[in-house]
């Protein structure tokens, strides 16, 4: 079983071969950052580029919130309408029908 690192402290040992490690000693060279800076600029731009951020559900509702149409007193008596709605649609009661005599 693996022991817990902190996340704010991780340390990677990684091996490149061939191409990748010609790759990463070029990118070294030219950058002239330590091997640690460039695998935290590498890390922060694949993330940037495969991670979608997460989006606020606030956020998400803010532009229906308030937007619709409707009674002023529906978020007191919304049972009251609903009820109503429903009664036209499937009645409650079983009713006989009206004999017009």
């Amino acid at each position: 079983m693996a022991s817990a690192v902190p996340s704010s402290d991780i340390r990677i040992n990684a091996r490149l071969s061939g191409a990748d490690a010609a790759r990463f000693q070029e990118l070294l060279s030219r950058s002239g950052l330590p091997a640690s800076d460039l695998l935290r600029d590498a890390l922060r731009e694949y993330h940037a580029a495969h991670v979608r951020p997460q989006r606020d559900s606030v956020a998400l509702l803010a532009g229906y919130i308030g937007s619709g149409e409707g009674p002023e007193d529906l978020s007191v008596r919304y049972k009251d309408y609903l009820t109503e709605a429903l009664e036209e649609k499937i009645p409650l009661m079983v009713q006989e029908p009206h004999d017009p005599r």
